[in-house]
């Protein structure tokens, strides 16, 4: 096997790029977060090239045809700041016969379609919440099929993107204005689905063919009110004064009953082979009062950064955030040479 590789990293870039001085189209934070990924690679000694990419494909196309990669690190979440094109860069990469990290541009779409996902799912015994999707335009879907409360989210948006307190819904009319807010200011369909109330975990897998559970992250809410549900809105998860106020943080999950945690890593093999991932994923789950779990979410190619779930849950196996970045890039060059029967 060929211990060094020619990489292409290709990430995404906020704007247009004017010059490859990528740093310059960046906050400085954002920017340390893909030089952290970019330093580990080459610290082994691969031939890594960047490129930027923002609204423009043929970039892509050239650097591929002019300096051919053993493998493509697939970091872009987006193209033209709209997300729902990540799965056609990988189908693109697929049309260019660049083999490239993560997961392909079939299980990218399906995730992505929450409804489609959990419709995969639940054949394999695996609990879903009961759900109902309202087309944008569209507020006449009946919900005599689910109990309330339920919680109404953008059926293919990331990130905790247009989750607000406000998508909790304990009612119809809580429940449609919700919906229609969503329709009409961010221009997306909506997925109603029962709220499941219990412990909010994260298990976060890697592999291909022999699949790694890493240790369990949950998110905490130890000053938020009682009354009020916990779940990991957008605020909750990226506004630092408002986690602070409510002592909201994400941390190993406390123990688990006997056995629950290794159910839980059948589970998350299960829907991880089900759905077709490769390489690395991140399931997001809710333990129920009575230890049912329920999947809430199959996230793949999660975010790669240190202070993330993923490499929090790498590192506490002893797998440094280094060697975590190799595995990652080693896990996609070895599938791509088992699909080509090298």
């Amino acid at each position: 096997m060929k211990q060094h590789l020619k990489v292409l990293v290709i990430f995404d870039v906020p704007e247009r790029p004017t010059s490859s001085d990528w740093a310059h189209h960046f906050r400085p934070e954002d920017w340390q977060k893909d030089l952290e990924i970019i330093t580990a690679l080459k610290k082994p000694g691969h031939n890594v090239r960047l490129l930027g990419m923002h609204d423009r494909i043929r970039p892509l196309i050239t650097e591929i045809r002019r300096h051919p990669p053993d493998i493509v690190f697939n970091l872009l979440e987006s193209f033209a700041n709209d997300r729902k094109h990540e799965s056609n860069i990988a189908g693109l990469l697929d049309l260019l016969n660049a083999p490239y990290t993560g997961s392909s541009a079939v299980s990218l779409t399906i995730c992505r379609n929450k409804l489609f996902a959990k419709r995969i799912l639940a054949p394999h015994r695996i609990k879903v919440p009961r759900s109902v999707v309202f087309p944008q335009g569209k507020t006449n879907r009946s919900l005599k099929q689910l109990r309330f409360p339920v919680f109404v989210k953008p059926l293919g948006l990331e990130g905790s993107d247009g989750i607000a307190q406000s998508s909790f819904a304990d009612n119809q009319e809580a429940c449609l204005e919700r919906v229609r807010f969503l329709h009409e200011n961010m221009h997306t369909d909506a997925l109603v689905e029962e709220y499941i109330e219990g412990r909010e975990l994260y298990a976060s897998v890697i592999g291909n063919e022999r699949l790694r559970v890493l240790p369990l992250r949950e998110i905490i809410f130890a000053d938020f009110p009682e009354e009020r549900p916990k779940f990991a809105s957008y605020k909750a998860k990226w506004d630092g004064a408002f986690r602070k106020k409510w002592g909201i943080q994400n941390t190993f999950a406390n123990p688990l009953p006997n056995g629950l945690a290794k159910k839980i890593a059948q589970v998350s093999r299960t829907a991880f082979r089900a759905l077709g991932l490769k390489g690395y994923g991140r399931l997001d789950l809710r333990l129920t009062p009575d230890n049912e779990i329920y999947v809430i979410e199959v996230n793949p190619n999660p975010a790669l950064d240190r202070e993330d779930e993923l490499a929090q849950s790498a590192m506490k196996t002893k797998l440094s955030f280094n060697q975590l970045i190799q595995r990652i890039l080693m896990l996609g060059y070895q599938a791509n040479r088992k699909l080509n029967g090298k």
